[in-house]
């Protein structure tokens, strides 16, 4: 029975209008997963191409256990199409720019190493044993990254006719996915997509930066997912890698379910109630309810391909976006020699002395640095709580000392991985 909105009504109660707060039970997600609409998006088939052989395989099995409750919107077979061999290609060349960036990384602890020698005038020779022991555990690391990445690729490729990914999920979709909007319907869905990116109205104002009416992608999922869910009159459970604030409802920078307005949403265009799950979670709730088992790892593997995604992890947990966002904000608030120090630091291969801080901020001799960091670790925080980094972000700007902590800085460091990114953001401040 539809839901009384008479204006004036006096028989409401606490979730009435607020279902989008209401926490999902085991109940909600059994009724869901055996009676309703389970939705994948495209960066769940996708990331099918970075998971292990065994992660793969037991999400496709949780995917064909909801039988004829699974379906798929045409805009995400779009999607798919149009970003699988990046994505092929991407993964592949994981292992080479995981070895890549561990030589990198080795390269700056023998820095490190050879910089602390230095100050401290350890003997040559134990500096050279130090770094002959840094040099063999970075190889070692280096090789097993390259011989995992070749095991685990040497049956990918792009020809679909032998691609074990498309022979598995050929079968899984068969008959289970949805039509296309007809031309009209999908040049108002661009329009309404449009508008909504414009207006920073969900979903899909996160892709703003995408070309074309590539910022829309995710309203025309949403819209065919509408549909749809009308149509059978359905709750709906969308299972998605996504996790920016355009789909989900952040509290203190958690996911803590749909969009209040997306639930409002599907319910007057006649749809039920709206979940949305991770890979992750989609595995572990859809696992004792349809009743299919889960192979040890398989959940750690698809949690680590969802970190990547959402950490970043090439530079820390942060983005171009959200580091740009950082400087911004700091020289807003009269910190702008903060960046200057961060950039400083990160020219010089991530260290900036005390000396030159003091030159780049016109401090005076006996001006203390105690408390330097401050303004940027609470910027952090702020955009850690907004949900534009990572929980697990890396700090952008330590204190550094020679010897007591609680003496006088001897100058302040940039976390290696994001000296990258800062001197990216430099290089185009001068373009």
């Amino acid at each position: 029975m539809a839901e009384d909105t008479t204006a004036g009504a006096d028989n409401r109660g606490l979730f009435d209008d607020f279902g989008a707060f209401r926490t999902p039970t085991t109940e909600d997600f059994t009724s869901v997963l055996t009676h309703g609409l389970v939705a994948p998006d495209a960066n769940v088939l996708l990331n099918l191409y970075r998971y292990t052989e065994q992660a793969r395989g037991d999400l496709l099995r949780a995917l064909g256990a909801v039988e004829d409750r699974l379906w798929v919107p045409h805009q995400v077979l779009v999607e798919f199409w149009r970003n699988r061999e990046g994505t092929l290609s991407d993964a592949r060349s994981s292992g080479a720019q995981a070895a890549e960036d561990m030589a990198g990384h080795a390269a700056q602890a023998e820095r490190t190493l050879r910089t602390w020698a230095n100050r401290v005038a350890l003997p040559e020779e134990e500096t050279d044993r130090l770094r002959s022991q840094l040099n063999e555990v970075f190889d070692d690391v280096q090789e097993a990254i390259v011989k995992v990445g070749e095991g685990e690729w040497q049956n990918i490729t792009h020809d679909t006719s032998s691609d074990p990914v498309i022979a598995e999920l050929e079968p899984a979709l068969a008959g289970r996915v949805g039509a296309p909007l007809s031309q009209r319907d999908y040049d108002k869905a661009i329009t309404e997509g449009m508008r909504r990116v414009e207006k920073r109205l969900p979903p899909g104002y996160m892709d703003k930066t995408k070309d074309g009416v590539g910022a829309a992608a995710d309203y025309l999922v949403w819209e065919q997912i509408l549909r749809e869910a009308g149509r059978r009159q359905c709750d709906v459970l969308f299972v998605t890698a996504d996790v920016k604030e355009d789909w989900w409802r952040k509290e203190q920078g958690f996911n803590r379910g749909p969009r209040p307005e997306l639930t409002e949403e599907l319910r007057t265009r006649g749809g039920g109630r709206l979940f949305m799950l991770t890979p992750k979670r989609f595995l572990e709730v859809a696992s004792p309810i349809l009743e299919f088992g889960l192979r040890e790892g398989s959940v750690e593997d698809i949690e680590r391909v969802e970190r990547i995604g959402t950490d970043d992890g090439a530079y820390g947990g942060w983005t171009t976006d959200a580091l740009q966002e950082l400087f911004d904000r700091l020289t807003y608030e009269n910190y702008g020699d903060r960046v200057d120090v961060i950039k400083y630091a990160a020219a010089m291969d991530g260290v900036a002395d005390a000396k030159s801080v003091y030159d780049i901020c016109h401090y005076s001799e006996g001006r203390s640095l105690r408390g330097f960091t401050k303004p940027v670790t609470r910027i952090t925080g702020l955009l850690r709580n907004l949900g534009k980094i990572s929980e697990s972000a890396v700090q952008v700007l330590k204190a550094e000392y020679d010897a007591d902590p609680g003496g006088r800085a001897s100058g302040f460091s940039v976390h290696p991985l994001l000296v990258p990114l800062v001197n990216e953001l430099g290089d185009e401040d001068e373009s």
